[in-house]
């Protein structure tokens, strides 16, 4: 049967299909990336709006910031909705808080007429010395013609008192001197013979003085020359230009005033502060009213003072500050009226009540806590609290960026819908045509299952890649070059991608496929030119030792890479896929070794059967392989030998246990019924006793042997159970009290009152601690004292027991746990060698420790097991033997 999926005409509509998809994809990507990516909206979903994009949400964030700051400076410039130069400004508090104040001279301020303040700051502001100067009489002067120096020298009588000073102020090449004396003292009153140096100003240098420095021919202060001089100080000052409200100059609102000089000096500096920003906020305002016009922003601010109440309309329109001149204002005479018509005809706004900090929005991207923080570096100049309010225009009728975003959304919105379900169709598609090709590569309509290959696929496999690779890399190459001299645009772009698509896809199927049909036919490697220099160079390996091959090859290695490095580019180009053949071969051999390893480790773990399979090894890696299967043979035989041995050894010690067993029971009864017999001989009694003790020895070597015999074989069942290990000690201990006594031996017991409670084997584990008990009740030294401890360390139990031997050991620790080891003072005793053992064995069974410890004559023997876990809702001192 025909398999008529592999037919010429389904693989040329695949490749088409494929060719097609490879297009489509190309362009979709291109227009993805650059494109629609270019323009920072990314995919436009059905349902998504321009509102609802980033460049939405931050350029009207960075506008309401705008606006703010516009609506303050409309607020401060302009009166009744118009610009107002006749404002006033409040020097101290626009240097507080670039406010303008209430306009009330009443209030105590220093107020300037808005124009007087920008004339000045326009025409530049210059900075000098003023004098002020205090009299006697408590009057004071100023003198602010620009003076550049001062000086003031204190002189001292005889009595080291202060009798006056000498102030000089100098001014170009001009000096005057000011005499001045403390406080108390009058020029008359200074010594007659210092009066040469220190004298009070006379009269003629009086008038000369006020002569100088005052010019403007009115009443001054200077007019009472009679005065004396107490203190003259200095400060900088701007030199006025312009008088404030209601004086003619500075100096006349601080006289007036009677300003301390620190208070005059505050007030030049807040009028030297203020000149710049004023001038700078006026500024800008000219510009926003340009910038801020409904014919250049789509963005909409109010500003309402909540003092104004139920007026006319015509009242009501005046109090708004707003950049919108003209919107039918005349309609509305409340705040409620004007706020409900920015609702109904906005979709995105804000409302803010600088009262109760009320915040309205809608679809604005700003918070309450950011915007209050905006509003207050930025306030509005109104009297009292007000309401702010920012909206978007949504018709987008004024061509700023929101327009400008809007239109490039409306462009970008349905082309990124199509390239994304080109890229998602053509990804689709190319994917399932890809599968398909790599199915049918290479078979036929047949069924006889042979891989067919054509002519290209049986060149060299690096050659085939060569030829393939060099012309892609050149077409790309002269495209990237082309694109990157001519600024192509969109359509154009399409097309020369797309033939780029089609020529380069097809190129990459070619090689593909190929690439497929080598994999199938099992010839990529062997029809390859790294394949024939590996063949020959390993014949001539073939019968080197390993580190001849290994230094050989290496030198190989890097001879290649020279000769190939030196070829230029195409040399680098074949260096690559030689050194991925030489990496591919180095991963072969290293996952040859794993499977060696993995096989090892399976042996050593107890798998002796495990056999590394050898179908997909080769070299040394196989003779490796061959001799570690053939260990693990020899080493599964030797111990399956092992097991067989002891278990027949087992086997043997069980049954002859079990056959003197028989008459060893049969001497038992009749010793005991001679026993029963009424015999006078003496010496005849002194058989029996005799044949009883031995009979018992044997019969108690020989439990121990079968015991002994399945402890090592692991035919013992144990039964764990929770029970508590210090009442067990308790019982033994009332058990050879009486043989301890017999032997003089003095028990010495410390364990803990409570409970402690273990999971072990109960007749398992008394097994264990009689064994340890009998040891000790035989070969411990008469009328000394024994040492029973129990204690709990951390989650472990340990029992520990300890003797002074009566005779000397002579023996290893380790070797009293083997099995018919006994010191050799013992062999008269009637012990088997195989108790300390079997005591051994059954503790490492119940998951326990047990150590011997011997220091000279002292027998210490250790069990340690862990604290069983506390059960819930039981006791501790529950008894669980």
């Amino acid at each position: 049967m025909k398999r008529w999926e592999y037919s010429k005409l389904w693989k040329l509509t695949a490749l088409l299909l494929n060719q097609i998809c490879a297009m489509v994809l190309v362009l979709s990507v291109v227009v993805c990336t650059v494109y629609v990516g270019g323009s920072g909206f990314g995919f436009v979903g059905k349902d998504q709006t321009f509102e609802s994009t980033g460049y939405y949400q931050d350029e009207v964030l960075e506008q309401i910031y705008r606006c703010v700051r516009a609506a303050s400076r409309e607020s401060k410039f302009e009166k009744n909705g118009v610009y107002d130069g006749k404002i006033l400004v409040d020097v101290q508090q626009y240097a507080e808080n670039s406010t303008i104040g209430s306009g009330d001279v009443k209030d105590g301020g220093l107020y300037y007429e808005l124009t007087d303040l920008l004339n000045w700051s326009m025409d530049g502001m210059e900075t000098g010395t003023l004098m002020k100067i205090t009299y006697d009489d408590g009057t004071v002067g100023y003198l602010s013609k620009g003076f550049t120096n001062y000086t003031e020298q204190s002189l001292y009588g005889e009595d080291g008192t202060e009798v006056a000073s000498i102030s000089t102020v100098n001014k170009g090449n001009s000096e005057t001197s000011i005499t001045s004396v403390p406080e108390g003292d009058t020029a008359d009153e200074t010594d007659a013979e210092e009066s040469s140096a220190t004298s009070a100003m006379s009269e003629e240098n009086m008038e000369g003085f006020v002569e100088e420095f005052i010019t403007d021919g009115e009443s001054s202060p200077f007019d009472m020359m009679q005065s004396t001089v107490r203190n003259v100080e200095q400060l900088e000052a701007v030199e006025e230009r312009y008088g404030p409200v209601g004086y003619d100059s500075i100096t006349a609102y601080a006289e007036a005033k009677r300003l301390t000089t620190a208070q005059l000096q505050e007030i030049y500096y807040d009028l030297e502060n203020v000149l710049p920003v004023i001038y700078n906020d006026y500024y800008a305002y000219t510009e926003n009213l340009e910038l801020f016009s409904p014919s250049m922003t789509n963005m909409r601010y109010f500003v309402i003072p909540k003092s104004v109440e139920q007026v006319s309309p015509e009242d009501f329109s005046e109090k708004i500050s707003t950049n919108m001149k003209s919107f039918g204002k005349e309609k509305f005479s409340s705040q409620e009226g004007l706020l409900n018509y920015i609702r109904t005809s906005y979709k995105d706004y804000l409302i803010y009540d600088s009262s109760d900090m009320n915040y309205e929005a809608s679809g604005m991207p700003i918070s309450l806590s950011e915007l209050s923080s905006y509003v207050k570096s930025y306030p509005p100049s109104v009297e009292g609290d007000y309401i702010l309010v920012v909206a978007v225009d949504s018709g987008y009728k004024a061509s700023d960026k929101l327009a400008q975003y809007k239109k490039q959304y409306e462009e970008i919105a349905p082309v990124s819908r199509v390239a994304v379900y080109g890229v998602m169709l053509g990804a689709i598609l190319y994917l399932l045509s890809m599968v398909y090709l790599t199915l049918a590569a290479g078979r036929s309509t047949d069924e006889d299952g042979e891989i067919i290959l054509n002519r290209f696929d049986r060149i060299r496999s690096e050659l085939a890649a060569l030829i393939l690779i060099v012309p892609a890399w050149i077409i790309l190459v002269l495209v990237s070059v082309g694109v990157s001299v001519r600024n192509l645009e969109m359509p154009e772009f399409a097309l020369v991608g797309g033939g780029v698509a089609f020529v380069l896809n097809g190129m990459f199927l070619t090689g593909y496929i190929s690439l497929v049909r080598r994999i199938k036919a099992h010839t990529l490697w062997k029809n390859s030119i790294l394949y024939l220099i590996s063949s020959v160079f390993g014949e001539m390996m073939k019968n080197r030792k390993t580190t001849t091959k290994t230094m050989l090859s290496y030198a190989g290695f890097l001879l290649v890479n020279v000769v190939l490095l030196i070829m230029g580019e195409i040399g680098i180009i074949l260096l690559a896929f030689f050194d991925l053949g030489v990496g591919i071969f180095l991963l072969r051999q290293a996952a040859q070794r794993q499977r060696i390893l993995d096989g090892i480790k399976r042996i050593s773990a107890g798998e002796l059967n495990a056999q590394i399979p050898t179908d997909q090894i080769s070299g040394d890696n196989l003779a490796f392989a061959e001799a570690v299967n053939q260990m693990g043979s020899g080493l599964s035989a030797a111990v399956e030998k092992s097991v067989k041995d002891e278990r027949l050894k087992s086997d043997m010690i069980t049954n002859v246990s079990h056959d003197i067993k028989t008459p060893l029971t049969s001497i038992i009864n009749y010793v005991d019924l001679l026993k029963r017999e009424d015999i006078q001989n003496d010496r005849a009694k002194n058989y029996i006793a005799i044949l009883e003790d031995k009979a018992m020895r044997l019969k108690h070597l020989t439990d121990d042997l079968v015991e002994a015999s399945k402890i090592s074989s692991g035919n013992v069942k144990l039964e764990l159970n929770r029970l508590n290990f210090q009442e067990l000690i308790q019982q033994t201990n009332g058990e050879f009290s009486e043989k301890f006594e017999n032997k003089g031996l003095k028990l010495v017991v410390d364990m803990p009152e409570e409970p402690v409670v273990i999971v072990a084997d109960g007749r398992r584990l008394w097994r264990v601690i009689e064994n340890l008990y009998n040891n000790t009740a035989k070969y411990a030294m008469p009328n000394t004292r024994v040492y029973v401890e129990l204690t709990t360390v951390g989650h472990m139990v340990r029992f520990s027991i300890k003797n002074i031997s009566e005779q000397p050991l002579n023996i290893n620790a380790d070797e009293l746990t083997e099995r018919f080891i006994r010191g050799d003072v013992a062999r008269s005793t009637e012990g088997s060698g195989l108790g300390l053992s079997i005591a051994r064995n059954l503790t490492e069974l119940q998951k326990g420790s047990f150590n011997i410890y011997l220091d000279g004559d002292l027998f210490k023997a250790t069990i340690i097991f862990p604290e069983a876990e506390e059960k819930t809702n039981r006791d501790k001192s529950e008894r669980l033997v």
